[in-house]
């Protein structure tokens, strides 16, 4: 089996994200509220690349940005 290991880069994600909320018009408050989160602070996390979103929260981002999972992500 060909197999290589997927190593993310977590920076280059973080920039995707943020790139792709701007892109929508979406503010901070506004991304948080659609996510049912309490609070946008890890929004600012995840476009710090201080956190990653979790299975969940990806797969919500990538209805609301029309996209696979996958394509959220930048790997190495």
């Amino acid at each position: 089996m060909d197999y290589q290991k997927a190593i993310l880069d977590k920076e280059a994600t973080s920039i995707r994200l943020r790139s792709l909320r701007i892109k929508a018009n979406l503010t901070h408050d506004r991304l948080a509220a659609l996510l049912q989160l309490n609070t946008p602070r890890v929004i600012y996390d995840w476009e710090c690349a201080k956190k990653m979103p979790n299975v969940e929260n990806l797969y919500n981002l990538a209805l609301i940005f029309n996209m696979k999972m996958e394509d959220l992500l930048v790997t190495k």
